[in-house]
């Protein structure tokens, strides 16, 4: 790994050179020349039989990465897509400050039979142990989580029949009752569904399998008014039917795909759900009266296309986000892509994987139309544009590693490069989006099949008084995320302890081996990530210029190079790769200037080690490597 002296600024002051501008000339990103097709999602059996390789390393137990930013650890998992498109509801906190986890779990390449919900818990003091075996007594998969009072609420699918209800009323301890729901319309299956909650209130939106009422994969309604002892029966979306939708679309739109809606936090008895398909448009669906009745919203809109084939057009992603401030107002996350369909006769259409931005939008903006989708100047001039790929060398393009044709020098998702947004606003309506965004100085240069970068997570946001938004702040900005995609962050609708909590997907490798990329499966993490409300890329303690490890490589010792500008006491802690402490250094009370830390590493395995050094009350780490 190439380590320059600003990189090493960045990490020893706490800084993210994710301040540098964001790259908004996309003329070397070829837009228009690569796409791919992109088909309706299916929980059919996995493809891909590469044989299981185990990781050569886990991520440590504990980490920090930007300033305030902690992160733990909770849990892991060799099935690795957790999602088609928007990230699901997958984490909650309790008025007590208690908190409750989710993700989709699997063990068992490549057949996954033991697939199902991986659930954590954490007692205000401590996670509860990382989870072997999910939750239901069958193969399940995509699950989506709520609180509902103390009790809590995970529906997932079981990818035949219909969805699977666990629950149980003290939440983190005691067994789960678990129920179906089965499909109905005609005994369609029902797949990747959203559930939230609001008073004794459960209300679910899923994609059910087949066609119904002239409308492929329709999204239907469901509704309970008793905590999930009875529900109402299910129908299509008021203004997402054939007659509202299809129709006005054409032959390029015949119906939805899995994961591409998102619920916002209820507001008492007000309720709002986010659409987005890529060859139809994106809207937002709001009830005023907990679910009787709905209002449409448009955010954007397909043209009817009926001459294939269609023109390039500019859309949106399907990786959407939702929330709802003081007055009920619903504000928009997502990202942006474009898309075109040679035929209109199979339910395929295609994508350009190389289109970037991720969208704002708040109810009471200008619809949009696709010309101005096409133009990230025209977004950004209406105060649409939150983010896209950093320009983090600063020569005013995105420099991608050189890839066979065909090929792609990032994961295929098949979302915006800059995607995955959530999107929470706080009780003095303050807006926080968090992302996952390509890296262009994050690469795995062995990755498969070719050299791609990482992506990583960010955080935005709109404090209220302020005329603009933050700069974006890479919350996973440590050496030890390096060589780490850092996706599917989920982020909890309420605070704790004045911090914002996030789970997400720690891989070793960009993109998914259950996916496109049929990557060989490995080990991967989901870890549990805090941050203050206020995430500033200034210096928590301005005392160290830099620190520098070498060599590195190391063989029988490594020096550890500190320049201080003030006096402050050092402690040197290395760990390997499983978190366990192998040396512990006391350096005592250190004058201001340089000093340098012989660390013996002649009697250390081979293997990759991190040097955590704390400075004062500021910690730096450094990846090392020992031969």
């Amino acid at each position: 790994m190439k380590t320059s002296l600003l990189s090493i600024f960045a990490v020893v002051l706490g800084l993210s050179v994710s301040a540098q501008k964001f790259s908004r000339n996309q003329s070397n990103n070829n837009d228009y020349k690569v796409k791919l097709e992109k088909g309706r999602p299916s929980d059919g059996p996995n493809t891909n039989t590469s044989p299981y390789k185990p990781n050569q390393r886990a991520v440590s137990k504990f980490m920090k990465s930007a300033p305030g930013v902690v992160e733990t650890q909770i849990g892991g998992t060799i099935y690795d897509t957790q999602t088609n498109a928007s990230v699901d509801n997958r984490i909650a906190v309790f008025p007590d400050g208690t908190i409750g986890a989710v993700w989709t779990m699997g063990f068992s390449p490549t057949s996954y039979a033991d697939r199902g919900t991986g659930y954590a818990y954490f007692d205000g003091a401590s996670w509860s142990p990382a989870p072997t075996e999910r939750i239901e007594p069958v193969r399940t998969g995509w699950p989506s989580y709520c609180a509902l009072g103390s009790s809590e609420v995970i529906v997932a699918h079981d990818g035949s029949t219909g969805l699977r209800i666990s629950k149980r009323d003290v939440k983190g301890t005691g067994a789960w009752n678990t129920t179906s729901l089965p499909g109905t319309l005609g005994g369609a299956a029902m797949t990747w569904p959203r559930v939230c909650g609001t008073g004794n209130s459960l209300h679910i939106i899923v994609c059910a399998a087949g066609v119904y009422g002239g409308l492929e994969n329709p999204l239907l309604y469901y509704r309970s008014t008793d905590g999930g002892a009875t529900w109402d029966a299910a129908k299509i979306f008021p203004g997402l039917d054939t007659t509202s939708v299809s129709a006005r679309h054409g032959k390029s739109f015949n119906g939805f795909g899995g994961d591409e809606y998102a619920w916002a936090q209820p507001k008492g008895d007000t309720i709002a759900v986010a659409v987005s398909e890529s060859m139809g448009g994106a809207w937002v669906l709001k009830s005023f009266d907990n679910g009787t009745t709905w209002t449409k919203i448009t955010i954007c809109e397909i043209p009817n296309l009926s001459v294939a084939p269609s023109p390039i057009l500019a859309s949106t992603d399907g990786s959407i986000s939702v929330a709802l401030d003081s007055h009920g107002t619903a504000h928009v996350v997502v990202g942006r892509m474009r898309v075109s369909d040679d035929d209109y006769v199979a339910a395929n259409n295609s994508y350009y994987p190389y289109t970037d931005g991720l969208l704002y939008w708040k109810e009471g903006m200008q619809q949009w139309d696709t010309t101005q989708l096409q133009s990230l100047d025209s977004l950004a001039a209406h105060g649409n544009l939150l983010a896209t790929m950093i320009d983090y060398n600063g020569n005013d393009s995105i420099d991608w590693p050189t890839v066979g044709s065909g090929e792609l020098p990032f994961g295929k998702y098949g979302i915006s490069l800059t995607s995955m947004g959530q999107i929470v606003i706080d009780k003095d309506d303050n807006i926080f989006v968090t992302y996952s965004s390509c890296r262009e100085d994050k690469v795995k240069s062995n990755a498969h099949p070719n050299a791609q970068l990482y992506r990583h997570l960010y955080k935005i946001s709109w404090m209220k008084g302020e005329s603009t938004w933050s700069d974006p702040i890479d919350l996973t900005d440590d050496l030890e995320h390096d060589f780490d995609e850092c996706v599917f962050g989920s982020l909890a609708y309420s605070t704790a302890n004045g911090l914002f909590n996030l789970i997400y997907q720690v891989d070793p490798e960009p993109g998914t081996a259950v996916g496109a990329d049929a990557d060989t499966p490995a080990d991967n993490y989901i870890n549990y990530l805090t941050f203050p409300t206020f995430v500033s890329n200034q210096p928590v303690v301005d005392i160290s210029k830099y620190v520098m490890v070498s060599p590195n490589p190391a063989t029988d010792h490594a020096d550890v190079k500190v320049s201080l500008v003030k006096a402050g006491k050092v402690e040197l802690r290395v760990f390997d790769m499983m978190g366990k402490l192998i040396i512990s250094e006391d350096y005592g009370q250190q004058t201001a200037g340089y000093h340098t830390y012989n660390v013996n590493t002649s009697s250390l395995p081979s293997g990759i080690y991190l040097f955590n050094l704390t400075i004062g009350n500021a910690r730096v780490s450094n990846k090392v490597i020992v031969k």
